[in-house]
This record gives structure tokens, sequence and C-alpha cells, in this order.
């Protein structure tokens, strides 16, 4: 079984060392679609057609919804069930840097944006070891994410979100990762996918092979705290998505 010090020692390194994670994003960057899929018909609307961090989001295979999983909060072990409206379902792990950095993006927009009708719900899948609901807290609360419920993927082998929701067609071939980040409605359809935002550090340029330091980590966020993120939320907060007549428009 992983200790507690290993999980959130090994989770905190990689926040501080990974070169995924490099805060080298230069200001107005345009995201890379990690996929083939096109665009997210459902964020394909007249107020998000240029925003940065929607086009980011790519068209789920047809069909796709959340498996039928157990899931542990700290209210105990229960089926995983949505809520009416929309959730912006994050898919996280302690060994990936940049999702810790990004849920530390989502706790802060947490109070803002989440209403009855939307809401934010990270969920740790494919840990590397044992993890308990404890540990899982103490990692969050380390990188400054403490104010997201810890739920946790208690599938047969822990994995079922990451194997059922992450696989995707790139240029290189089939890959899976993490963080992944799917709009999904009240049935569990997912209505898009994306893996991850870009992070930068203001008036911050990382030389070629420059490894940021933990200062400069302490620094970064996501392009979920800049204008294109607070535009996206606010959108799914209002449930402005498009509707089938209105697809598609012109990515």
């Amino acid at each position: 079984m992983t200790s507690r010090r290993e999980i959130i020692g090994g989770g905190l390194a990689a926040l501080a060392l990974t070169s995924s994670a490099r805060a080298e994003i230069p200001p107005g960057a345009k995201l890379r679609a990690p996929d083939l899929a096109p665009r997210a018909e459902a964020l394909d609307t007249p107020a998000l057609r240029n925003n940065i961090l929607a086009r980011s989001f790519r068209q789920p295979p047809a069909g796709m919804v959340v498996p039928r999983i157990k899931v542990e909060r700290a209210s105990g072990t229960r089926d995983l069930a949505f809520q009416p409206g929309l959730t912006l379902l994050s898919l996280w792990a302690p060994w990936c840097a940049p999702c810790l950095l990004e849920l530390k993006d989502f706790a802060a927009q947490q109070s803002v944006y989440e209403g009855k009708r939307f809401r934010i719900l990270p969920v740790l899948t494919a840990p590397r070891g044992d993890i308990a609901l404890a540990e899982a807290n103490a990692l969050l609360a380390k990188v400054g994410a403490g104010a997201l419920p810890v739920v946790i993927d208690r599938s047969e082998n822990g994995k079922a979100l990451f194997e059922t929701l992450t696989r995707r067609e790139t240029a290189g071939g089939f890959s899976m990762g993490l963080p992944c980040n799917l709009l999904v409605d009240e049935k569990g359809r997912v209505l898009g996918r994306q893996f991850g935002a870009p992070h930068t550090v203001a008036g911050v340029k990382l030389a070629p092979n420059e490894q940021p330091t933990p200062e400069m980590m302490a620094e970064a966020r996501s392009m979920w705290l800049v204008a294109d993120g607070q535009a996206l939320l606010g959108a799914l907060q209002r449930g402005e998505i498009a509707s089938p007549a209105q697809r598609p428009f012109v990515s």
C-alpha cells in the first residue's frame, strides 16, 4: 500500500519539477487540441466562438457516457450520479502534476460559478496504489485546492473513469492521459472533452530546457482564471450551450 508520505511527496515533487506543467505559455497563445476530434458542438455558440478554452473542448465519441461506478465521498460510498443541469467533471490523479495545478484554479472558481444548474466535480481516478479519502484530502489541501470535495473512483480497479473516458485518437495514434475535463449533462452523457488547460506565469518566460523553480510553479495559473476561462464558466453556469438545432458553427 502506498504511504501517505509517498502520495503527497510524489505529487508535490511532480508539481514542482515536471516539464509537462511548465509555465511557459506566452500571453495570447492558442491552445493546441491534443486529439483529432472536431470542436465540441455543445460549446460552438456565437458567444463562445472565439473563446480559446471553449475551442479546446473536443466532440466526444458518439454515445460516450460516464460509466456507472461507485465513488467514495466524505458522506460514504455510493453510485456516481449527476444533478440537474451541467457538470464539469474533472478527472485527476495524485501523480498528475498539471491536474494539481488545475484543481487549485478550480477551487478558486468554484464558489463564484457553482450553482443549482452547474457544478465542478473533481474525481480521483487511476492512482498508483491504494489511497484513502484522508490522504486525498491532505494532498488537495497541500496544493491549495482544499475547498474542493474529495471524490474517489472506487470501481473494481479504481480506473474505470480513466479507462472509459480518456482514450482518444491523436496524430500519433490512440492515447490516454490526464487531466481530462468533461462537460456532462444530468444523464451522464458527455458533451465535450478537454485534456487540460495550459498554465502561465505572468511576466515569466523560460529559456529552452530551463526548469521552473518551485516559486514559479507556486504562481502558475491555468486559463480557467483568465478572461476566456471566466467567460466559459459563466456560460456553463447559465446553461448557455448549443442545442442540436443551433449546431454547428464553423470551428
